[in-house]
């Protein structure tokens, strides 16, 4: 019979596959193991004044090294902002280059458009242009300028050096009578590029022709004004001058393509020495001098007076007319008029000054006052600014 077990005594647990767990207890190192790695000792700190002079030192190296760093950054900055405006004041110093035509390569130089058309009458010019900003300061590279004949054959004229800038200019280049026609081509040391588009200057040294058909030299004009015409080269202008003109005011007027001219000038009275100048389009002048006078003929002087026949008794007021005409018969308008009146009993009456209108015509009117029984007359004096003179057939003047 089995044995019973204490009741106080717990049975064991069942075996199973759980790990038991233990605590794990770490032993201190040896003595000798302290002992040989004990940590190192230092020295004892800076004493205070010792410490307290090195921060002032480096303080004072820091400031210096400030005030000196700032120094060399002031003149830097000095430098280069006088560089700098240097730069942007020799660029706008510069003109401006020539911009390359639409199609033109950006490696090829362009030749200044001449002035004027390219009309001149200076047996040389000199060439001007712009090149490429890559060959700005290039060893070697020069713009070459060539004669292009009519048969499209070319011959160098001139050869300048690329410079620090776009532009170039060259020597004088001759010219030949009649059209010149120049292209440039940039060089390099190894090639020679494209031409440039041509310009051409026209050499022209001859004075334009000037004929005058009208008026005729020393010719009598009765108007205020003439019509100078005549021909001249096509594209000249044409200037005319009245000396005895107030001012001597200028008229002028550029020559069509049919050659042909027209420009009115204004007269004076009397005597009219009128300059004719042709400047062509190179600058060539041909000058021609013709006189006028300015006369209105054989003057009449139509006077009128109304009434012309009057009581003596009381006041009438009478009313003359004079008509001046020039030798044609039209009115002559400007001229000046002076009326006298002679009436029995009475002295001259002289009237102001007048001035015949546009119809040739001036009227004035006198009272006439205390007259007596008997004949008189009425009279008018007509002249003109170059000083001719006619007086009108006297009317008789009856009073009663």
């Amino acid at each position: 019979m089995r044995e019973r077990r204490a009741a106080h005594v717990r049975p064991l647990p069942p075996s199973g596959d759980r790990l038991r767990s233990h605590q794990i207890k770490a032993l201190a190192p040896s003595r000798d193991l302290v002992r040989r790695y004990r940590p190192i000792r230092t020295n004892k700190g800076v004493p205070a004044p010792i410490g307290l002079g090195l921060v002032a030192v480096f303080l004072v190296l820091g400031i210096a090294v400030l005030i000196v760093g700032g120094n060399l950054l002031v003149s830097v900055a000095g430098q280069l902002a006088h560089a700098f405006d240097s730069a942007i004041s020799q660029v706008s110093s510069m003109p401006p280059a020539t911009i390359a035509p639409s199609g033109v390569a950006l490696d090829t130089p362009v030749l200044n458009t001449p002035d004027n058309g390219g009309y001149t009458n200076q047996a040389a010019v000199s060439l001007s242009g712009s090149v490429p900003g890559s060959a700005i300061g290039k060893t070697g590279y020069k713009v070459r300028i060539y004669g292009i004949a009519s048969d499209k054959s070319r011959k160098q004229v001139a050869e300048v050096e690329v410079g620090s800038t776009t532009h170039f200019s060259t020597g004088a280049v001759s010219l030949v009578e009649g059209p010149n026609t120049f292209a440039a081509a940039l060089v390099t040391p190894s090639s020679e590029g494209q031409p440039s588009p041509e310009v051409v200057y026209i050499l022209d040294t001859k004075p334009p022709q000037l004929s005058i058909a009208s008026p005729a030299d020393g010719s009598s004009q009765a108007g205020s004004s003439v019509v100078v015409s005549g021909k001249s080269d096509t594209g000249s202008t044409v200037t005319i001058r009245n000396r005895q003109s107030p001012g001597g005011v200028l008229s002028s007027k550029v020559v069509g393509d049919d050659g042909r001219f027209a420009i009115t000038v204004g007269l004076v009275a009397g005597s009219n020495s009128i300059q004719v100048t042709a400047t062509d389009q190179a600058g060539n002048v041909t000058t021609s001098q013709l006189t006028v006078k300015r006369s209105f003929g054989n003057l009449a002087a139509h006077l009128t007076v109304s009434p012309a026949k009057f009581k003596a008794a009381g006041p009438t007021t009478i009313k003359l007319t004079v008509r001046a005409t020039s030798a044609n018969g039209g009115p002559l308008a400007g001229a000046e008029v002076v009326f006298t009146v002679t009436v029995a009993g009475l002295g001259p009456i002289v009237s102001p000054s007048l001035i015949t209108d546009q119809t040739g015509t001036a009227t004035w009117k006198v009272t006439i006052t205390g007259a007596t029984p008997g004949l008189g007359q009425a009279a008018a004096l007509v002249s003109t600014g170059d000083g001719n003179q006619i007086p009108s057939s006297p009317t008789t003047l009856t009073t009663t």
